[in-house]
C-alpha cells in the first residue's frame, strides 16, 4: 500500500497514481492537472467520462471505458432491477422503491431515501436537469452520427 502525497488516499501497490486525484505515485503535478490522458490499457480512470456506469441485480459499478475493468462496485443497495442516472458528479440510483446517491467516481454512497409509501419497484425514467434520459442520449447518437457524415 501506498499513500497519496496530495489527497492522502491510501493505495494499492498496482496503482502508479491515485484514482481520487490524479497524482502520481512518485509524487510531482497531478495528471488532472495537467490535463493528461493515458489511454492504455492499464491506465487508470480518473475522471467521469472515462466511466461507463452498469446497474445489475441491485449492484451499481462503473466501467474502465477503454478496458472494461471494473473500477469500483456497490453492493450496499437492497437487489432488484436497477435504474440509473448520471448527475453531474453523482450517480442516481433507484432499485426496489429506494433511491441512492452514489459518488460517480468512488461508488461510495452520499444519501439514500427509502420513500416510504411509495411502493416497491423501479421507476420508468429518472430525470434532472444535470443529468440526462435515455431520449436525449439517442438524441445525441443521432447528432454525433449526421455530423460524422457530413
Amino acid at each position: 500500500m501506498w499513500e497519496c502525497r496530495q489527497c492522502r488516499e491510501r493505495l494499492e501497490d498496482q496503482f502508479d497514481a491515485c484514482w481520487n486525484c490524479g497524482t502520481p505515485r512518485n509524487g510531482g503535478e497531478s495528471l488532472a492537472a495537467a490535463a493528461v490522458v493515458n489511454e492504455t490499457a492499464d491506465a487508470v480512470p480518473r475522471t467521469i467520462e472515462q466511466l461507463i456506469f452498469v446497474g445489475l441485480n441491485g449492484y451499481a459499478l462503473a466501467l474502465d471505458r477503454h478496458t472494461g475493468e471494473i473500477v469500483w462496485s456497490n453492493d450496499e443497495m437492497r437487489s432488484g432491477y436497477v435504474t440509473l442516472l448520471l448527475d453531474g458528479d453523482r450517480l442516481i440510483v433507484s432499485t426496489n422503491g429506494y433511491i441512492y446517491c452514489l459518488d460517480a467516481l468512488t461508488g461510495e454512497i452520499q444519501w439514500h431515501n427509502p420513500l416510504w409509501g411509495y411502493g416497491f419497484g423501479t421507476p420508468a425514467a429518472l430525470t434532472s436537469v444535470r443529468g440526462q434520459n435515455s431520449a436525449n442520449v439517442i438524441q445525441q447518437a443521432a447528432d454525433i452520427s449526421r455530423s460524422s457524415r457530413s
